[in-house]
């Protein structure tokens, strides 16, 4: 039997929608609640265009597809997100086949990322199950992909059609009170995946949400786990932080939970030294903040980036003041000093020839 609507009347002011469905045993069971455009207020100009074509394909071909994410997150909020994500129960190949500019990547889990313009891509992928594997590439339903997301204020799903948003975890309250809060208890999610404790650093700061304790003293207890993580992915993660523009609040309190000193030491101990008795400057990152919140959407080389990461350690380490230094000295300072970061060659140089014509 599938899940049913039910429309139950609220204190004679209100209507709360709750999904049903059946439990194991057979039994009607709430499933999720659901919001109207009334309730969430989320303005249909802020979907990005592309997002809504894919959704309506999806939809034609007879999938059932939404927005989840971060998008739906800052939406509520009243930011404009800078990706927009969809879920989907098409399988890859479905996707692909929809979509003649998309790309099926991945190896543990394939997702397709279709591609628009020169630089936008959308990411969709297919609804995941509960049940662990090794290859991590079993399929599901909605209602059990929420429950593998990292934080419930990021397992919304929204549906621009309909103009609702389908809530199974008690996200969109959690939205509405300012709280964070992991889907399983937070020793056991940072556990299964560290990353999410970079991610919480991260959304708590974005959201102006105050990390509550039971996060931070996690994240404290199992910061070395970090190390379990491959370097490439924690590299990409603080390539988002960068353009988050809010990478100089985001940096400080990873060096406050002990995460910095497990992602990037140098910076880590030059923090630390710095904040004796004073808050410590930035100077990269705060400009590269200023910059990003100026011009909202627009996308920074990765050379660009990581020069304003290390400048700081640069400028602290007098290489500048010598006269002729060779570019490839500068290079490998910077690598140096990213470990055990893992960023291309390409970005390496990038970023050394800026902080060379940044000195001059």
């Amino acid at each position: 039997m599938p899940n049913v609507l039910i429309i139950i009347k609220n204190n004679g002011s209100k209507f709360l929608r709750i999904r049903y469905g059946l439990s194991q045993d057979g039994k009607l069971v709430k499933k999720a609640e659901i919001y109207t455009r009334d309730e969430h207020g989320i303005d249909l100009q802020g979907v990005d265009s592309s997002a809504l074509k894919i959704i309506r394909r999806l939809r034609k071909a007879g999938f059932k597809s939404y927005i989840v994410g971060g998008a739906v997150r800052d939406l509520l909020l009243g930011s404009q997100p800078k990706d927009f994500d969809i879920a989907t129960d098409a399988r890859p190949r479905q996707i692909r086949s929809l979509f003649i500019n998309s790309r099926i990547i991945g190896r543990r889990f394939r997702i397709v990322h279709i591609y628009y313009d020169s630089d936008q891509v959308i990411e969709v992928s297919t609804f995941r199950s509960l049940e662990q594997a090794d290859s991590n590439n079993i399929y599901g339903i909605m209602e059990e992909d929420v429950w593998r997301r990292d934080f419930a204020i990021n397992a919304l799903l929204y549906c621009p059609f309909e103009q609702i948003i389908i809530d199974y975890v008690g996200g969109f309250e959690d939205i509405k009170r300012s709280r964070l809060r992991t889907l399983t208890p937070a020793e056991r999610s940072f556990s299964e995946d560290p990353v999410r404790m970079i991610r919480a650093i991260k959304y708590s700061v974005q959201t102006g949400f105050v990390l509550p304790q039971a996060l931070s003293s996690a994240i404290k207890k199992l910061h070395e786990k970090i190390g379990d993580c491959s370097r490439e992915r924690i590299t990409e993660e603080i390539y988002k932080i960068l353009q988050s523009g809010e990478s100089a609040s985001i940096f400080y309190l990873l060096q406050r939970v002990n995460l910095l000193k497990e992602i990037l030491p140098a910076l880590d101990r030059l923090i630390a030294e710095r904040g004796k008795g004073r808050k410590p400057l930035l100077k990269g990152l705060e400009r590269l903040d200023k910059r990003i919140r100026q011009e909202p959407g627009k996308k920074l080389e990765r050379g660009r980036l990581l020069a304003c990461l290390l400048e700081d350690l640069f400028f602290k380490g007098h290489m500048y003041k010598r006269q002729g230094i060779p570019l490839q000295e500068i290079s490998d300072f910077l690598k140096d000093s990213a470990k055990p970061l893992l960023p291309s060659i390409k970005d390496i140089n990038n970023a050394a020839s800026f902080l060379v014509r940044l000195q001059k």
